[in-house]
């Protein structure tokens, strides 16, 4: 059985912050962008399979998480 993965990278793209979204199109295996990952005081972080990266270092911040959240609703639960 051949396992298809249907993935919509620039729809998550579209919802991150200017700051964090444009050094992800320099990266040469922005395809294989995994996770996002931004929280609150700390520096944003991107994976890959093969490997993490700090995508800049500034923290993020109130208004990167309002950016985010006003353009994908609601959190669950687990604010994921």
């Amino acid at each position: 059985m051949q396992r298809i993965v249907a993935d919509d990278l620039e729809a998550l793209l579209d919802v991150l912050p200017p700051r964090i979204r444009e050094p992800l199109y320099r990266e040469s295996d922005c395809s294989e962008l995994l996770e996002v990952v931004m929280d609150l005081g700390r520096p944003p972080e991107v994976r890959f399979p093969h490997r993490e990266l700090i995508i800049s270092a500034n923290e993020v911040d109130r208004a990167d998480i309002d950016y985010v959240v006003s353009r994908i609703g609601e959190f669950t639960g687990d604010n994921r």
